[in-house]
């Protein structure tokens, strides 16, 4: 279907489309925490309601930032390694957290591609790749 060098090309696209569809999901559930912080509050673990006495609500705010925080910089392509893998070990976290269900799968899988955006490195497009040729 594809030559060698054709599929060269269109491989070097893969990383910069994970790391694209990662960012807009870190982004659309930080928004979501943010604007609606009481309907994750479910999700906070027992502990989580007394950890550094914040509450669920305030601890689903801080993570809600944190997720929009590390999906714009993953977006820009900015400490792309640094911060594909902090997201992928607050993913894996997560997973834990959640055990061994269909979310706690999901972010299982999730944490696992961030992941791999931290091995790839800065893609082609990234701000990382065009600040180190400059």
């Amino acid at each position: 279907m594809f030559s060698m060098n054709q599929q060269s090309k269109t491989a070097e696209y893969a990383p910069v489309l994970l790391r694209f569809g990662l960012s807009f999901l870190f982004l659309w559930f930080g928004i979501s925490q943010i604007t609606s912080p009481d309907s994750w509050t479910v999700w906070v673990p027992e502990w989580g309601n007394t950890i550094f006495g914040l509450g669920a609500v305030k601890l689903v705010l801080f993570n809600g930032w944190f997720e929009i925080a590390g999906g714009i910089l993953l977006a820009l392509g900015l400490w792309t390694r640094w911060v594909a893998l902090l997201l992928s070990l607050h993913l894996f976290f997560i997973a834990y957290e959640v055990g061994y269900n269909d979310i706690g799968v999901r972010d299982f899988v999730l944490a696992v591609s961030t992941l791999a955006v931290s091995l790839f490195g800065p893609d082609k497009f990234s701000l990382d790749n065009k600040l180190r040729r400059e």
